[in-house]
């Protein structure tokens, strides 16, 4: 649903993948991401930071990890990141990058504590008495002592994706806590959750429970002496957000869609990040009234923001001209009956018939990515705003792909 912010706001990325595509120099299920345009949003988002006072670790699962957008974002070698699991921590220290914080959503497993705990990230999260022993033991080991963020949850009035649940409550907070800060080799640095603010808005910055639960934490730390460094707010975070992340008390903020343009308040209102990534494909084949398009990249998690009546578009051609006035709709992937997005996504579906929609037209669409889900490839692109030069296609490990040069 972002193709029509794309053509408006960022359109020489589109014609960038468009020609790319044609020009078969990257295959179908690739993203093309706008390395100078994500280098201009990173930027605003950290001079609204600076200004607010907010430190920064930047999500990379989305954008594959990738070496190159990373460099954009926090230099080469930065430890301004956060590896939402032991993939992106591999994935990012493989690429020369540090680790800013590691296991928010994915605790460090305990085959990865002693490796992890050697490349000396700033903080790492746990959710219990138990993991935090663990990396203590570790840490002592090592003569280190390792910083701790602590999540923490209350049922009662968090919000949580599903599968994303857990951490310390509330109510046992004040004793794990002593029991984690008598640990030798680890240090209580904050706290954090997710999601501090809610994905379901796309009008203003809502806060969840979650970030008053944070709060709360926070007040129960202090009072029993921890001097709390972080209050770690992440989740629809951009320049917009970071105002009221700030004013509620928040210290560090993780952008990851934000550096893309690609939030649900993008939708609402042109804000200082343009959109920088799309997706193209191929069509394959065709089965009755719809084309199938190549898939492996559709993570679609859009319809909480649609408008009723809202229909998906797709850039269909054999030319650059094509491609500029050709529109299809696009129905989903995976169980076509269904026209969803869940299961083994070999095809998306598109309106056409073979004389409308060829076998090898190309195809560019604009959806939110999530790479490290899905089986798409990476292209970086510079100069697309001018004379676009296509700087490398990789997988979603950040590993340069040498088929594509």
């Amino acid at each position: 649903m972002f193709l029509e912010l794309l053509e408006r706001r960022n359109p020489g990325l589109l014609r960038a993948a468009g020609d790319l595509a044609l020009r078969r120099r990257i295959p179908p299920n690739t993203f093309v991401l706008d390395v100078d345009a994500i280098a201009a949003n990173g930027a605003a988002i950290r001079a609204e930071a600076e200004r607010l006072g907010l430190s920064l670790y930047f999500m990379t699962k989305q954008i594959g990890r990738n070496p190159l957008v990373t460099a954009a974002l926090t230099g080469e070698g930065g430890r301004e990141t956060v590896a939402v699991d032991i993939a992106d921590a591999n994935a990012l220290t493989g690429n020369g990058f540090g680790l800013g914080h590691i296991g928010n959503l994915v605790q460090v497993p305990s085959i990865d504590i002693p490796r992890i705990v050697g490349l000396e990230p700033e903080v790492i999260s746990v959710f219990s008495l138990d993991k935090a022993a663990q990396i203590a033991e570790e840490a002592a080991r090592q003569g280190r002592v390792q910083g701790l963020l602590l999540r923490v949850a209350d049922p009662d009035r968090d919000t949580y994706l599903p599968g994303m649940d857990g951490g310390i409550l509330l109510a046992e907070l004040e004793a794990t806590a002593r029991a984690i800060a008598a640990l030798p080799g680890v240090r209580i640095d904050g706290v954090t959750t997710f999601p501090a603010l809610a994905y379901s808005e796309a009008a203003e910055p809502r806060p969840t429970g979650n970030f008053d639960t944070l709060l709360t934490a926070r007040d129960i730390l202090t009072g029993i002496g921890v001097e709390v460094r972080q209050v770690n707010a992440p989740g629809n975070t951009s320049a917009y957000t970071l105002a009221t992340q700030a004013r509620l008390g928040a210290t560090h903020v993780e952008p990851g869609h934000g550096f893309l343009g690609t939030t649900p308040f993008h939708l609402k209102q042109d804000l200082p990040e343009i959109p920088a990534a799309c997706y193209v494909t191929e069509v394959a084949h065709h089965v009755g009234d719809r084309a199938y398009v190549y898939g492996g990249g559709f993570f679609v998690d859009d319809p909480v923001w649609l408008d009723p009546g809202f229909r998906r578009k797709a850039m269909v051609g054999r030319t650059a001209g094509e491609l500029a006035e050709h529109r299809e709709e696009f129905f989903g992937a995976g169980a076509g009956e269904t026209g969803g997005f869940g299961g083994i996504d070999y095809y998306g579906f598109l309106s056409g018939t073979p004389r409308t929609v060829p076998v090898g037209a190309t195809v560019v669409m604009g959806f939110r990515m999530q790479s490290f889900v899905t089986r798409a490839n990476i292209a970086v692109v510079g100069g697309a705003a001018g004379e676009p030069r296509l700087l490398g296609v990789f997988d979603q490990m950040g590993n340069r792909l040498p088929t594509y040069v």
